[in-house]
């Protein structure tokens, strides 16, 4: 009798260790769990689902990262700590970007080496110059549209997507991956919605991607909001931060 309320109690010991085990943290959740990342960031989790996207883009410890048009870094700062000590990431942006976001806001972000495996990449889309095969990941969140888009009085040129997504094709290792999370347009339109409404419909991304040498690996709904219809401008308040938007995870095609 006591063999067996041993037993029974070892089985519930294993039960309770798995039970346990099921539900610690994931390594994204660990890393939105971070101390020291600033409060504006941790109140937007909520609705961006960054521990879903690095998850889907396959953010991994050790690797170096380029994230493309980083803004104010959110996905920098994330990006950052998973990759760990043994990782790197290179935030870029261009002189438009850095006056939309603040020079200030960027800086208090970078200060102080606080982010002491990230190095900022300050270059205009059409000058990009990258290093060759290097880059595990490289991120691109709503800002593939940008590369239709043009407003010369206030400092964003005209880029040659053909061009930058080029180098990035040459600047990925044989086994990288571009994660692209963009604010979707209906479906059919032009690209000229990336000037109107900053959107653009994701078949536009598919077919450039694919015409520019890589191959889409997946794409994932989490982002999606059915509510949105697609017709307003993403800064419009009444889907602001909330518009529904393709996640495409693109690898390398190596036949090209």
């Amino acid at each position: 009798m006591k063999k067996l309320i041993a037993i029974i109690g070892l089985l519930s010991l294993i039960g309770c260790v798995e039970a346990a085990e099921a539900v610690q943290p994931t390594l994204y959740e660990q890393a939105l769990a971070t101390s020291t990342r600033p409060a504006a960031d941790k109140d937007v989790d909520f609705r961006r689902h960054p521990e879903k996207v690095l998850a889907f883009f396959q953010v991994q410890p050790g690797q170096r990262v380029l994230d493309l048009f980083s803004g104010g870094g959110y996905y920098t700062e994330l990006a950052s700590i998973v990759v760990g000590e043994q990782g790197r990431v290179d935030a870029h942006n261009n002189n438009a970007y850095i006056h939309y976001i603040g020079a200030d806001k960027l800086l208090k972000r970078y200060e102080k080496n606080r982010l002491s495996n990230v190095s900022q990449l300050h270059q205009e889309g059409n000058d990009l110059d990258l290093c060759e095969a290097c880059y595990d990941r490289v991120l691109m969140i709503l800002t593939y549209h940008d590369l239709f888009y043009v407003d010369e009085k206030s400092g964003w040129p005209a880029i040659d997507a053909q061009l930058l997504l080029s180098k990035v094709r040459r600047a990925l290792k044989p086994d990288g991956l571009v994660g692209i999370i963009d604010h979707n347009a209906v479906a059919g339109a032009t690209v000229d919605t990336a000037q109107t409404l900053h959107r653009i419909d994701p078949q536009i991304i598919k077919d450039g991607m694919t015409q520019w040498g890589f191959s889409l690996q997946a794409e994932a709904d989490f982002l999606a909001n059915p509510a949105d219809s697609g017709e307003l401008p993403m800064w419009d308040e009444s889907v602001r931060g909330h518009t529904n938007r393709a996640v495409l995870l693109f690898g390398l095609n190596h036949s090209q």
